[in-house]
């Protein structure tokens, strides 16, 4: 018989305990997006769905979930589907946790698809700054444009580059960076089986490559005295404790690695349990890896999540602080964005018709409206400044889009400038509408949900807001007692 992939970890680990919780179903988690709803607001909904929560230790604005009534998928909940919520594994959760992004600031997520870590990020600095959200792979990049959309994110700024690239190319440029790294991903066996298929000798040593050449960038994009979080989801110690110690033999004198026991603001006895045994199980490979004559660095406080420990994937973490510079900072011409930032003039236009229609204009203070194509699109400030000698791939979120000629719903608005507000702001912002909203029913939501049209008051027209209790669904077309079903896709759960 073969061997077993996880044979190799008998001497860190108990190996029957590995096995046996690899096979496991992974417990299901919420993360609640505070840019859109509250800690409090969610546990309310919670309790009036059954549900039963427990606290996710490393993050507080997220939860473990059971359920009686498991006839609907968690990913077909509308809390989620309106990104009240992100399903997300517990483990992957703790990498922004650790980089603790702080409003203003701006981050590098170098690997940023699925979208995961990123909207945490954006939620817990409320929007504020800029994040570089960074892949490769077209499919990945829509899945994280999609991410960041759901979620209400107009902090960001997407790009499509080898992350490489941001080594010469953006050289201490951001306060804090990302390098959640591609892996073996043996720790998501929870979820798929076939992920301990790709582990070969030969490609864990390629891996590690790749991920030596990701932190290094990573730690040339960092500014002096910023912060780098290096992770993984899989176990190899190849590719978490033996890129990190390669890094810090490399740049002894440039980097110093963050112990998250004192640097980080320990709130309960359950985060700190978990911190000493995260670092404690990486110790024990750590030790077993001294044994090379070549190994000098040890006794590092790196954490190590097994699958049995606490419950969750397999996982890696490695915090870092840049102490001196890494490289010479090269001169660049900046390139534009591929949206067009609007006059103020005409931001101001948009903000009277949504005002006239809406009783508010839907943007805020430092908020900026791009345009590209008929799409007009809400970013912040932060981002309109931010400088970059590449163009990017996408911008903020929508906002609305032109409607060239036909009747005006706006009073005073001329025609040939309409526009009609898009889903996204509508759902990260339609609490503040003191008019055109419109009360519908469950069993209306649910007839929306399964792709239908529904009936409205005669007397509506345009596109109302559309509340269900203290959700925004979205908004719709109004004409002659119906209403057009305007939901995404991705809120069409049922069709």
């Amino acid at each position: 018989m073969s061997p077993h992939p996880f044979d190799r970890y008998a001497a860190f680990t108990d190996l029957s305990a590995l096995k046996a919780a690899s096979v496991k179903p992974l417990r299901k988690s919420f993360r609640v997006n505070t840019l859109k709803s509250s800690v409090e607001q969610f546990k309310t909904i919670a309790g009036e769905r059954g549900w039963q929560i427990s606290p996710v230790p490393w993050c507080p604005e997220a939860f473990y979930i059971e359920r009686e009534d498991r006839s609907q998928a968690l990913g077909k909940d509308l809390l989620h589907l309106l990104g009240h919520v992100y399903m997300q594994e517990a483990a992957s959760m703790l990498p922004p946790a650790l980089l603790d992004p702080q409003p203003g600031e701006v981050i590098l997520d170098m690997s940023a698809a699925p979208g995961s870590k990123t909207t945490q990020m954006a939620a817990r600095m409320q929007n504020t700054g800029v994040i570089i959200c960074n892949d490769v792979q077209e499919k990945r990049l829509w899945t994280l444009k999609t991410a960041l959309h759901r979620s209400g994110v107009t902090n960001n700024i997407v790009t499509k580059k080898v992350g490489q690239w941001f080594a010469k190319n953006m050289t201490e440029r951001f306060d804090r960076v990302l390098c959640d790294a591609p892996c073996t991903a043996q720790g998501t066996s929870r979820k798929d089986s076939d992920a301990l298929i790709y582990c070969s000798d030969d490609n864990i040593g390629k891996m590690a490559k790749l991920q030596r050449e990701l932190l290094e960038s990573a730690v040339h994009a960092c500014k002096v005295g910023g912060r780098i979080v290096y992770s993984t989801c899989t176990l190899t110690p190849e590719e978490n404790e033996e890129v990190v110690r390669s890094i810090l033999n490399k740049f002894c004198d440039q980097l110093e690695v963050v112990d998250p026991r004192t640097e980080l603001r320990i709130t309960n006895d359950g985060l700190r349990k978990f911190f000493d045994k995260a670092v404690e199980d990486s110790l024990i490979v750590q030790n077993s890896l001294s044994r090379n004559p070549q190994s000098e660095i040890r006794n590092l406080p790196l954490l190590r999540l097994w699958p049995q420990t606490f419950d969750t994937e397999g996982f890696f973490c490695a915090v870092l602080k840049k102490t001196a510079p890494t490289r010479h900072k090269e001169k660049f011409d900046f390139v534009r964005f591929q949206e067009e930032l609007l006059p103020p003039a005409r931001q101001k236009d948009i903000a009277k018709q949504c005002e006239e229609l809406y009783g508010t204009s839907f943007l805020h203070d430092r908020d900026q409206l791009f345009l590209r194509a008929d799409q007009i699109i809400i970013a912040n400030e932060a981002c309109a400044d931010f400088k970059m000698p590449v163009q990017n791939y996408a911008l903020g979120i929508p906002f609305a889009r032109k409607l060239e000629g036909g009747p005006s719903f706006a009073p005073g608005a001329s025609a040939g400038r309409r526009i009609r507000l898009q889903h996204e702001i509508i759902t990260l912002r339609g609490q503040e509408a003191t008019k055109n909203v419109l009360e519908l029913s469950e069993k209306d939501v649910d007839a929306l949900l399964d792709g239908k049209d529904i009936s409205c008051p005669p007397d509506y027209r345009g596109d109302p807001i559309l509340k269900c209790g203290s959700l925004i669904i979205g908004t719709s077309l109004a004409q002659n007692g119906m209403l057009k079903n305007r939901l995404p896709r991705w809120v069409v759960a049922k069709s």
